[in-house]
């Protein structure tokens, strides 16, 4: 299920070293649907592309929910 929020949204980090990710709810020829996440390790590296869902009904919860898989996505970095 994608969350029920209807409307574009994106939350995205980068680091100095090149680390470039996010999550996009956003028209994106790369992906089925809007909801996504989107990761390179380098600015010269292509993007690679995968589907999300959240299962939170408000903005806040929304907010806390994707601050909490982006937590654990740069976890998987170090």
């Amino acid at each position: 299920m994608r969350t029920p929020i209807q409307a574009y949204y994106t939350l995205h980090y980068g680091e100095s070293d090149g680390l470039d990710c996010g999550f996009h709810c956003e028209p994106n020829p790369h992906v089925d649907g809007l909801l996504h996440y989107q990761e390179r390790d380098d600015t010269n590296d292509a993007y690679t592309y995968e589907p999300v869902s959240f299962d939170t009904r408000s903005v806040s919860g929304l907010l806390w929910e994707m601050m909490d898989a982006l937590a654990d996505r740069l976890d998987d970095f170090e």
